[in-house]
């Protein structure tokens, strides 16, 4: 049930609400009531739609955007419970309209102060060629503006706002300079000392703290900034570690928003790991599809197996643990791989995750550390 009453003196707004659910029903009704009324008071907020129904009838439907007015009200509206009679509980609100814009127009003169101030930021990022900064406070000025034009149409439930407050920037202008820069920023990749080495450039020459990830699997694996010559190196042997051959893409670690506009290229770098002459002879212990992922991955690790009389058996047993989530749609797995020949061992534990147990056993099996693997056994001694 609900009954309320609504008084409007000055640009103070009253309303009443009962219910006999609870208090905090009643709070939600008073809140909601003078909402409405505030909407049906500026009239920019009313919206009448009339349509024609199937049997010929005239529906009019009016929008008052409670919703979005009553987020407003809570900043300045005063909830005063009243008495509880008959079971009903009951609810004042008042608010004081005047008071309430005098909030929202400071809000909106501090918001354009720090846009100012991180306009300024900006250009300077722009004199030093500093990307990574220059994004992120593009960013900031973004987020700026976006609660300036939410507290625009705040008080735009309390009174007609004025031409003079409609927000003018000069993102446009900003966004323009930092994707036209970025137009000429190039990647160049190549190998030195066991690091993929990635050279940063653009117009002006080398860049310094420019941020550059490497992403495989649609993961980032590796994440750096360029140095004073816009250089960066990643270590080889770590990204083997993970995946003993494969391909890694080098991009900038930027928003995409700003590297899709620029339309700056990623490079692809395909990478392997070096034979180390040793072959073995494979004796698996485990299901065709685990022992066909284990023979791949010794292989790319750098491991010649093969199936020939005369050559050392490298005999391995694979044994998993499963365990289901609560949905079934998901099996993690935990193995227990030991490797040995002659008189070398090794035992790995590695983890992974796939749409069921098999999935899993292969995805754990490529978690394997090849580096360990060839430490002990890449000598064949």
């Amino acid at each position: 049930m609900l009954a309320a009453t609504l008084s409007l003196a000055a640009n103070l707004v009253t309303y009443t609400a009962t219910s006999n659910v609870s208090q905090k029903d009643a709070d939600k009704k008073a809140l909601e009531g003078a909402a409405m009324q505030i909407g049906a008071k500026v009239d920019s907020k009313m919206e009448t739609r009339v349509s024609e129904k199937a049997d010929g009838s005239i529906e009019k439907t009016t929008d008052s955007k409670k919703a979005v007015s009553t987020n407003v009200l809570l900043k300045g509206a005063k909830i005063q419970p009243g008495p509880k009679q008959n079971g009903m509980f009951q609810s004042t609100v008042t608010v004081d309209l005047d008071q309430l814009a005098s909030k929202i127009l400071l809000d909106l003169n501090q918001i354009k102060v720090q846009m100012k101030s991180k306009d300024s930021l900006i250009r300077l990022d722009m004199l030093d060629r500093d990307y990574r900064k220059m994004e992120a406070d593009m960013i900031q000025l973004e987020k700026l503006a976006g609660q300036y034009n939410d507290q625009l149409e705040a008080l735009s439930f309390v009174q007609a706002v004025p031409k003079e407050l409609q927000l003018e920037t000069t993102m446009g202008e900003l966004t323009e300079f930092l994707i036209s820069s970025m137009q000429t920023v190039k990647l160049e990749t190549g190998e030195k000392d066991g690091n993929l080495r990635v050279i940063v450039t653009d117009f002006a020459g080398p860049i310094a703290n420019f941020p550059v990830a490497l992403t495989q699997d649609g993961k980032n694996v590796a994440v750096a900034k360029t140095d004073a010559k816009g250089v960066v190196n990643f270590n080889l042997k770590k990204i083997k570690n993970l995946k003993p051959s494969g391909d890694v893409t080098v991009h900038a670690d930027m928003n995409f928003k700003f590297v899709r506009q620029s339309a700056l290229q990623n490079v692809n770098v395909t990478y392997g790991a070096k034979k180390t002459g040793v072959a073995y002879r494979l004796s698996c212990k485990g299901t065709a599809a685990e022992c066909g992922a284990l023979q791949k991955f010794l292989t790319d690790a750098g491991l010649t197996i093969a199936d020939q009389a005369g050559l050392p058996e490298l005999s391995v047993t694979l044994e998993f643990s499963d365990k289901d989530n609560s949905a079934k749609t998901l099996t993690t797995s935990r193995a227990t791989v030991k490797f040995s020949s002659a008189s070398k061992e090794l035992v790995e534990q590695p983890q992974g995750v796939g749409r069921d147990a098999e999935t899993a056993h292969v995805k754990a099996i490529s978690k394997l550390s090849a580096s360990k693997i060839l430490e002990t056994f890449a000598t064949g001694k």
